[in-house]
């Protein structure tokens, strides 16, 4: 298997789900902790109160402000983010 970097799944209440292809990491910033999730990384689950940047190529995408849970698994990072963005 040829992996060139994550696949992210957002899903949200304003736009459902947003699929990112081959991302380079996912940088959690959350109140009680700091994660940098990158390829091969272990499966983990958790939630976040805080922000994700998420790195695809020369770009970085930002969610700030969000209070959501996430898993890692198989190189597929899945952020579910509660309420509304726009709040």
């Amino acid at each position: 298997m040829d992996n060139k970097g994550l696949t992210v799944n957002v899903f949200d209440l304003n736009t459902g789900l947003t699929t990112y292809e081959n991302a380079s990491y996912v940088r959690i910033t959350s109140k009680d902790y700091n994660l940098l999730v990158m390829i091969d990384y272990l499966p983990i689950i958790g939630e976040i109160q805080g922000k994700v940047d998420i790195k695809i190529g020369d770009e970085e995408l930002t969610i700030e402000n969000i209070k959501a849970s996430f898993m890692n698994s198989n190189n597929v990072f899945n952020l579910m983010i509660q309420g509304d963005l726009n709040e």
